[in-house]
């Protein structure tokens, strides 16, 4: 039988040490926008042209039956966006040292997010990510992971946007994170 895998987000103020947020919410969207929820529509939050989205904080969590999970890797895969978007992301894990810290989401642009993922790439040459036991927050990550249930580390996007940006809704993209299990 094969791992269980959900997105959780993480949203509000930032708490606790390490840093996460004040709620985690399993989610089937990534969906940027002006407002720091899982909840509210990207319609009823829209990003003007000129502005940033407010980051959005994912991990994926592992649970089921497995003996190891390792060799993750995250990218966007599919679709191009529009006229004036740049999507950032969170810079590649290869150990505990290198997985992003939260912090409080904002519309500023977050400069730790060094990866420029807003044109789609092969999913072998996304970013490599991390796991580890308790949450994505959580020191110990490394690039396998047997405990159960297990995290990635955070997988963080931030939709940034120039005075060009075109009205109306982005094109439907794909964020894959790719992942081994035994």
């Amino acid at each position: 039988m094969p791992a269980t895998f959900e997105f959780d987000a993480d949203t509000g103020a930032a708490t606790g040490s390490p840093a996460k947020g004040t709620t985690r919410t399993t989610v089937t969207d990534v969906n940027w926008k002006n407002i720091d929820d899982s909840t509210t529509a990207y319609t009823a939050a829209p990003i003007t042209a000129g502005q940033n989205s407010f980051e959005r904080w994912l991990s994926g969590k592992f649970s089921g039956t497995f003996n190891q999970i390792l060799s993750g890797l995250f990218a966007h895969t599919a679709t191009a966006f529009g006229t004036g978007l740049t999507l950032k992301g969170t810079p590649a894990c290869t150990g505990d040292a290198d997985r992003l810290l939260y912090t409080t989401p904002s519309t500023t642009a977050n400069t730790n997010l060094t990866t420029d993922m807003t044109a789609a790439i092969s999913i072998s040459s996304g970013v490599g990510v991390c796991f580890g036991a308790t949450g994505p927050e959580a020191t110990g990550k490394a690039t396998s992971m047997t405990t159960n249930p297990c995290w990635t580390n955070f997988l963080t996007t931030q939709l940034q946007t120039t005075s060009s940006a075109a009205a109306g809704d982005t094109a439907q993209v794909t964020l894959t994170l790719q992942y081994q299990e035994n």
